[in-house]
């Protein structure tokens, strides 16, 4: 369970950093949508014919939008028979999959707030009239339940419209026709799971939490270069990071955006230190000077606060706790810690030779190398053929000990194959997880094991009824959450979004790149 809370906490607020992530904010695009069709009993029905349905006490219809949609509904609610004599008394449920409406929402009884729920009453005193909540939701289908109506008349729902937004600007992504369907669908969705998150920031789930977390940022802008090139929304998130810190200088794994900028009381080691990636990455598509210049302090300390917490090559086991690594209570987090911490000096060294500290940079490749070394004394077991984090075995050390060079990659995906065979070993949670397992598995040379991967975890997904990629997942057990209930799961999830950038980055012979009539340049 990630739930932190410091007494007193205030974050320490750098107003022109915070200027600058204001400047930096994006347009939002909007879009009309209408319902394709509604459902009434268990029939569905042209949504042309809505406006005849009469509702009574009890009655209810499922508006289906035919896509995801991330913003505001607005329903023209009629009369027929006598004079309204009572208020109507209705309920409205949003759903990104048609499955959620089949759950017991009232049973819920887990950790995260069920004030997420999306589900609203409302008591209409005049009819006709126009109901459009001032909540925004992120939803493709919408049911309507008549809660309370007087028997001398019913209802009607005249008119059913939707006002979609994202910062995401489609024009800028390049056509890509994949030779096959599943990867074209993968990548669709892919994309379409990017564009719903890309908000004000880039939010992690525009359901739940509908905040900037560092991790998914890092994923979200690493996909988002091959596709939207949202510069401006990325400039804006690192800003934010930086320019609300906890007093000490570290980052918060998430920051507040309304009513007002505040960095969470959350620190997880891991995201902090991916922020060194996430501005590297953006420096070098981005071209932008000023931001390396005011942010690059702020990503050096996140470094050298860890090697604080280090000791003859090796994070401490304490500290690893401070690392999120995946949703998993029963995962031994030390090893998979050091394999980061590792990737993060590594950043660190890129980040020094952007700054043409070229001394810096060398001490970085140094300290890389002596902790790849005390790692490998650590947690090799050669005789395995395994790493193994306090004598745990699991994929989430291979992988990231596979990521950081302390296995080679021959050695990697052989202690791969074999934590994959390990009954009992904590499992993988998570599309987070997920993409640096295949991202492992390319290190590896393995790109036909990490397509086949993609097809059978993503694809499951799309075979489940899927418009956008779920935040957490597993194929054999499609209700689990690491919240204690599956009402509160988010079916659109930014950290699910990478198949599209492995996809073109990696398999380019998979599709065709169609010219683009328009050139546009991307927001800076």
């Amino acid at each position: 369970m990630l739930v932190s809370i410091i007494p007193g906490f205030v974050p320490q607020n750098d107003p022109e950093l915070l200027e600058k992530a204001k400047a930096s904010r994006p347009k939002l695009n909007k879009m009309q949508l209408a319902p394709l069709r509604y459902l009434s009993g268990d029939t569905w029905e042209a949504a042309e014919g809505l406006k005849e349905k009469e509702l009574g006490l009890g009655d209810q219809v499922t508006l289906d939008f035919g896509r995801h949609a991330v913003g505001h509904v607005s329903l023209d609610f009629g009369i027929r028979g006598s004079h309204q004599d009572a208020p109507l008394w209705v309920r409205l449920e949003m759903a990104e999959r048609l499955e959620e409406l089949e759950e017991r929402w009232d049973t819920y009884r887990g950790w995260i707030s069920p004030s997420w729920l999306q589900r609203e009453e409302y008591h209409l005193d005049s009819l006709p009239c126009t109901l459009s909540p001032e909540r925004r939701f992120a939803f493709r289908y919408v049911r309507i339940t008549v809660l309370g109506v007087s028997r001398k008349f019913r209802v009607t729902v005249n008119k059913a419209e939707a006002i979609a937004q994202s910062a995401a600007d489609w024009d800028r992504v390049p056509e890509r026709r994949f030779f096959e369907k599943d990867l074209q669908r993968i990548y669709d969705a892919s994309l379409m799971t990017l564009s719903e998150c890309t908000q004000d920031v880039m939010e992690d789930g525009p359901k739940r939490d509908r905040r900037l977390w560092l991790g998914d940022l890092k994923l979200q802008a690493e996909t988002s270069y091959i596709s939207f090139q949202s510069l401006s929304v990325i400039r804006r998130c690192l800003y934010l990071f930086a320019g609300s810190r906890f007093p000490d200088g570290r980052l918060s794994a998430n920051v507040f955006t309304d009513p007002e900028i505040a960095g969470d009381d959350t620190y997880l080691m891991d995201y902090a230190l991916f922020f060194l990636d996430v501005l590297c990455d953006y420096v070098e598509h981005a071209g932008d000077r000023e931001a390396l210049n005011d942010l690059h302090e702020t990503a050096l300390f996140q470094m050298e606060y860890v090697l604080e917490r280090c000791q003859n090559g090796l994070i401490s086991p304490e500290s690893a706790g401070d690392f999120f690594i995946d949703w998993s209570d029963d995962l031994d987090k030390w090893a998979a810690a050091q394999g980061i911490v590792i990737l993060a000096l590594n950043a660190a060294e890129r980040l020094c030779g952007l700054l043409g500290d070229t001394e810096r940079a060398g001490d970085c490749r140094k300290k890389a190398e002596e902790f790849r070394r005390a790692a490998r004394a650590e947690f090799y077991d050669p005789e395995k053929g395994l790493c193994l984090s306090r004598g745990q075995v699991s994929l989430h050390t291979q992988v990231f000990l596979t990521l950081s060079g302390v296995m080679t990659p021959e050695e990697g995906i052989l202690a791969i194959r074999k934590a994959e065979e390990v009954p009992g070993s904590p499992g993988m949670m998570t599309p987070y997880m997920h993409h640096y397992y295949l991202l492992a598995l390319l290190m590896a040379g393995e790109k036909d094991a990490a397509l086949h991967h993609m097809r059978l975890y993503w694809g499951s997904m799309l075979e489940g009824g899927a418009d956008t990629f779920f935040e957490a997942w597993d194929p054999e057990d499609p209700t689990s959450s690491p919240y204690g209930g599956s009402q509160v799961n988010s079916y659109c999830h930014a950290w699910s979004c990478t198949p599209a950038r492995i996809l073109v980055e990696y398999y380019p012979e998979q599709y065709l790149e169609m010219p683009v009539e328009k050139t546009q340049e991307a927001d800076t």
